[in-house]
């Protein structure tokens, strides 16, 4: 229990060990938290009038016996400890020993009345930051200022190392999801093409055999039908996953808002589904101008915030909501709504701010928020929230509309056509997915495949000519880039017939090559329809009939 409290002039009450003091300044000071060593009532209310004087708030808890020091410790957070070097039952040495066996990082200034040049450099070599005789405090104020500066700045260094290490396991782990999502794509797409023309052929058979023949080939309808549908499932998340973990790439171009919120829904899901119902309200919305990769960062925090914000079961009680819209002056807006627990008016203007945040300890590090208001402003829109406690928040993406006359690399909505057959050449070092591709192809073209593309450039040398080239962009023996170089010098002809299949541009130079050339590309797993519809087009552009 606390010493009884007496009145002191200037101000202040109870300077007595084990109480708080807070000083009655002017609003103007600085508020200083402190843990004050000393058994000296006199010496005490020095200490704390010099720190006025400097220009500080004082509150400060004192102490005199190590039990009250450790306990202090526990109490905090401090911002500096001034300690006498030497009281009756406790010492400054010992104070410093304590503080530095908790590990925490609290400043700390040794006063003394009489303190010898070799205690003093003892002290400072044993780790105490400044020492300041009793005989001349002025020097007090300005020991605590510059300590305080030392100390945000060691927090500034703590947090971007936190923030580099959490930087490089993101884009780690993001390549590696790129990694895994490019060999997902060849079986997968082996699987929906393969299946796609089963489909065809058991169709084609029950409508030209017997009725009884015919009933027996629609028994395979349903499971066929499940089993594209699982498929696209498993596409779509390697979609997702290609989407939301590209390395960083801070162009700009169209983006289809639509599209990266509902993958990014999709991502969410599970996050989602045992919190609240979700709703997706797509209004009419016109292209961002954005980043796809970046976007979809932004996307995927606000609405795993939103779930999180709502506690797990009972999710009939609660909604999210997503919601893309026009909005004032031809922007692209996002919306993600809930109604959870809100945010607190103390911490609404903080929200963004680097490592803030009211999660529990080990479910948010305080950066989501902050990277993507930094995120959206570089995309030169704006971000802004609405919350209530108790009632929910409401995050509001503003972006620009993209140009109408930027380029578009979408497919044809109607493409064209060509009279008679051409003769299609497929590259890919997947020789499952070179078949699966031929069987596609083969009713409209004439078809062949390899798995080299060296074979394939020696047999151009040598004077062979393809309509159209199918590419795979990543090979290991040759790659479809080192192919369409080659192509480029020694039949430049055949370089404007290829169309490149990738399973994800996921290098530098894979995204700088695809920018750079007016090739079409197709993405695995890929659509029958959207290869013939790239075929079609390099054959009108070549004027092959």
């Amino acid at each position: 229990m606390p010493k009884s409290s007496k009145s002191v002039g200037g101000g202040f009450a109870d300077l007595h060990s084990g109480t708080h003091v807070v000083s009655r300044t002017s609003d103007s000071k600085r508020p200083l938290h402190l843990v004050l060593v000393e058994d000296s009532d006199d010496d005490a209310l020095l200490i704390v009038h010099q720190l006025m004087r400097g220009g500080y708030e004082p509150h400060l808890l004192r102490v005199t016996t190590q039990g009250e020091f450790r306990d202090a410790l526990e109490r905090g957070p401090w911002d500096i400890i001034i300690s006498d070097h030497s009281l009756p039952t406790y010492d400054g040495m010992s104070a410093l020993a304590d503080l530095q066996a908790t590990g925490k990082d609290i400043p700390f200034i040794l006063v003394s009345g009489t303190i010898g040049e070799a205690v003093a450099v003892s002290a400072m070599k044993a780790g105490a930051q400044d020492y300041v005789l009793k005989g001349d405090l002025t020097r007090l104020p300005v020991a605590v200022e510059r300590e305080l500066r030392e100390k945000d700045l060691r927090e500034e260094q703590t947090r971007m190392r936190e923030q580099l290490v959490i930087s490089e396991r993101m884009a780690s782990a993001g390549t590696l999801a790129a990694g895994v999502a490019h060999e997902i794509n060849n079986p997968l797409a082996v699987a929906l093409a393969n299946l796609e023309y089963i489909s065809d052929l058991l169709s084609q058979y029950a409508e030209s055999t017997r009725e009884a023949d015919g009933t027996r080939m629609a028994a395979f309808v349903e499971p066929i039908r499940d089993t594209r549908e699982a498929l696209d499932r498993i596409r779509d998340i390697v979609r997702d996953v290609k989407l939301f973990s590209r390395p960083e790439e801070e162009t700009t171009g169209r983006v289809d808002v639509v599209r990266v919120v509902d993958s990014a829904t999709r991502m969410a899901w599970n996050e989602i589904r045992h919190r609240a119902k979700l709703v997706k309200d797509y209004q009419p919305t016109p292209i961002a101008l954005g980043n796809e990769s970046r976007l979809g960062q932004v996307v995927l925090n606000l609405i795993v915030n939103a779930a999180q914000a709502m506690p797990e079961g009972h999710a009939d009680d609660h909604e999210l909501r997503v919601t893309t819209r026009t909005g004032r002056n031809g922007q692209v807006v996002i919306e993600v709504v809930d109604n959870g627990a809100g945010i607190a008016k103390e911490h609404i203007d903080r929200i963004f701010d680097p490592f803030f945040t009211t999660k529990p300890i080990g479910v948010g590090t305080g950066l989501g928020l902050s990277i993507c208001q930094r995120i959206v402003t570089q995309l030169g829109g704006t971000i802004e929230v609405h919350s209530e406690v108790g009632k929910g928040s409401l995050f509001r993406v503003r972006l620009l509309a993209a140009r109408q006359d930027q380029n578009d690399t979408e497919a044809p909505s109607t493409p064209p056509t060509p009279s008679g057959r051409a003769r299609v050449v497929i590259v890919d070092d997947e020789p499952a997915l070179g078949r699966t591709l031929t069987r596609a192809l083969e009713d409209t073209h004439d078809v062949e495949a390899t798995t080299s593309a060296k074979e394939l450039l020696s047999r151009i040398d040598a004077g062979e000519r393809f309509d159209v080239i199918i590419s795979d962009l990543m090979m290991p023996e040759m790659t479809g880039m080192e192919l369409y170089e080659h192509l480029q010098k020694s039949a430049p002809e055949q370089a404007r017939r290829v169309i490149f299949l990738t399973g994800g541009a996921f290098t530098a130079t894979a995204r700088e090559f695809l920018a750079g050339v007016p090739n079409p590309t197709v993405e695995k797993p890929l659509q029958r329809k959207d290869l013939l519809s790239r075929i079609a087009a390099i054959l009108q552009q070549q004027g092959v009939r």
